[in-house]
Formats: C-alpha cells, structure tokens, sequence
C-alpha cells in the first residue's frame, strides 16, 4: 500500500527494507530516544517485522524528494474502538526534522483519519525527556492521557475532532507549500495483510480511477 500527498510518499515496509530500518534504528540519535535502547540484531528485526506484517500494524517508509528519510506507523490497531498507536521517525540528517516529519505525519493522519476511516482516534507513547517530540505532537493536537502525567513512558492522545481544530494552519501551509491541495492518494492490491475497511476502501478507490479514465 502507498499514500502519497503533500510531497511525500508513504510505502508500506516489506522485507526487503527492514535492514534499513534496523541499521538507522540502531543509530545513537535515533536510539537515544526510543523506549527500547538496546542493540537490535538481524535475527531480532526479522522477529520484529514477522510480528508487525499483519493487518493489525502499519509501517511505512517515508519518501520524501525521491529518499527513503524515516519510517512512520501506526500499530495494534483496534477497530471495535477505531484507533491506533503511532510513531515516526526520520533519519536523514540533510533534511529539516521537524518539516518533513510535520508532512509525513499530516499525509498519514488525513489517510487515516479522512480516507481509510479506521480512526477516531491515535495514541503514542514519548518520553518525557523528549522535548521536542512532546512538542510536535501538541502542536499536532496530542495531549497527555489523564493519569499518564508521571508515567515513565507517558501516553498521548489524539481525537479526530482534535485534529481537525488543531493542524487547520498547518495542513494549509503544507498544501501551499506542496501545491497539493487534494486529499490523500492511497494506491494498494486488496491483501490478507490489510483490514477488511482498507481492502474495501482500495477498492473503491481504484474503480474510481479507473472511472475517472474512461
């Protein structure tokens, strides 16, 4: 499955890319501010992505100016209450941070959110030394789950209606910046990996196009 809008591509992970994913995972800056710090073997990440490679979890590489630049995700998704645990991070020292990871992060939440529909709702988890994090996701319209505050690895939340009220600038900065003022793209063969909500969705949307062709 690949979401495309505002400039960046979003390409579900396959086997193919989890050495990647590890050797920047295991990078200091990167580790550094992760809950799990500890060194992660190939064997490990093979275990890692066999465990996530279903249709309850979704990770995805972020393409940005032609460069694979970070990962984004959302995991253990629950439909019976529509929401999901996200987390994003971006590797590539020659880019802005927080620009890129404002985009990808946009592009995905408008998928879930607007055209996949399996959300009402995200959670992450960010460590309270984390500054920056704490504050990009706040600015995303996060805030702490009522009885997290003192937690060591505090959980953060995020509602829909939140998320519209609160990333209303920011989603028009990124169109204007982008020239992309249409809604997420989301292009996908129907898969047992997927939901059955998703499958469907890929599917309407591809009879769309095809409509839209003739």
């Amino acid at each position: 499955m690949i979401i495309e809008q505002y400039g960046v591509k979003l390409k579900r992970i396959t086997h193919d890319d989890i050495e990647l994913i590890r050797f920047w995972r295991n990078h200091p800056d990167i580790r550094r501010n992760m809950a799990y710090k500890k060194h992660i073997t190939k064997k490990m990440q093979l275990e890692w992505f066999e465990s996530i490679n279903n249709k309850n979890n979704y990770y995805f590489l972020i393409e940005y100016k032609g460069k694979d630049v970070g990962v984004i995700n959302s995991k253990n998704v629950n439909m019976n209450d529509m929401y999901g645990e996200g987390g994003i991070f971006i590797w590539d020292t020659n880019l802005d941070f927080e620009f890129t990871a404002v985009l990808a992060s946009l592009c995905f939440l408008n998928a879930v959110f607007f055209v996949l529909k399996i959300f009402n709702k995200s959670f992450v988890q960010i460590l309270p030394t984390n500054q920056k994090a704490i504050q990009f996701n706040k600015n995303l319209g996060y805030v702490v789950v009522p009885g997290q505050e003192k937690s060591k690895n505090p959980y953060y939340v995020l509602t829909r209606e939140d998320y519209i009220s609160k990333t209303e600038k920011l989603r028009s900065i990124a169109s204007k910046l982008s020239n992309d003022y249409s809604s997420p793209r989301a292009f996908g063969n129907v898969s047992d990996k997927n939901l059955d909500e998703i499958n469907k969705v890929l599917l309407e949307l591809r009879s769309s196009s095809l409509d839209g062709n003739l």
